[in-house]
């Protein structure tokens, strides 16, 4: 595998950069822009895979862009500025395609995708487990190639699309990511709000949703789904909406039609 260099020493970056050194993998270092991510970065990286942005680039390594969406072109026209013959050039996000790095590609490089379908909740702890998770790959196809190398070199599940509908894409991976985590604390906080005790809320939850998840894995559909939602027991399900807060009833109500068989309608509250 080719030596990568990571720019961007966030929460995305850090870790990534932090597996790479600790795998033994080939690793160029990681470019932390500001002096926060720098010291950030220290902390975990020996001082010598710590760069800036001011030093030169290595040459003829591989880069991997692990900066925030909005920071991507610009952090793209960075790095045509200065220059190293870098051989594949990929982003980190899964809201945008290989084609923002299109300005690097005219410059000779393979450029494409490397999103990592993970949450990465802080820079240095908790460790994100990589192992197993997926690392969606799009675009040249030396590019994937290359990010195939890394995804399985961070221990990671490479999955290449060479066609992607990225805002769909981003939009389902944040069903399964921020918005169930929503949601878990939603149904905490109304376990406390219903009477159940404070310090028994959060190990509760997390048992249900556990279990949930276990199920959900060998599911084919909603086959494996109890409650009022799958028997359509549309009198609880108005309880249930008459009694969860405002900005939950318009959640549930939502999310009680996916299961239907046949389509009909819960009841208002």
């Amino acid at each position: 595998m080719e030596p990568w260099l990571i720019v961007g020493a966030g929460r995305c970056g850090l870790q990534l950069a932090w597996t790479l050194h600790r795998k033994r993998c080939p690793f160029a270092g990681v470019v932390a822009r500001s002096a926060a991510s720098r010291t950030r970065a220290l902390r975990v990286l020996p001082a010598e895979s710590v760069r800036s942005w001011d030093e030169p680039f290595p040459q003829g390594v591989c880069v991997l862009l692990a900066v925030r969406d909005r920071e991507i072109p610009e952090t793209a026209a960075a790095l045509r500025q200065a220059w190293a013959a870098f051989p594949v050039v990929l982003h980190a996000s899964g809201a945008l395609g290989p084609e923002v790095l299109a300005p690097l590609r005219e410059l000779g490089a393979a450029v494409g995708v490397f999103h990592p379908l993970l949450p990465f909740p802080h820079p240095v702890t908790p460790r994100v487990r990589l192992s197993g998770a997926c690392a969606t790959l799009s675009g040249d196809p030396r590019a994937v190639a290359a990010g195939d190398a890394l995804a399985r070199a961070l221990g990671m599940h490479p999955v290449a699309c060479p066609t992607l509908d990225w805002p769909l894409y981003h939009a389902a991976a944040n069903l399964a990511g921020p918005l169930l985590y929503a949601l878990l604390l939603a149904s905490r906080k109304e376990l406390q709000r219903a009477g159940f005790p404070p310090q028994e809320a959060k190990s509760a939850v997390r048992a249900l949703a556990a279990a949930i998840l276990q199920q959900a894995s060998h599911a084919e559909a909603w086959e494996l789904l109890t409650g009022p939602i799958p028997r359509q027991d549309w009198q609880t399900i108005a309880a249930h909406l008459a009694a969860l807060s405002p900005p939950l009833q318009a959640v549930y109500r939502a999310l009680a039609r996916l299961p239907q068989r046949p389509p009909s309608e819960p009841p208002s509250p």
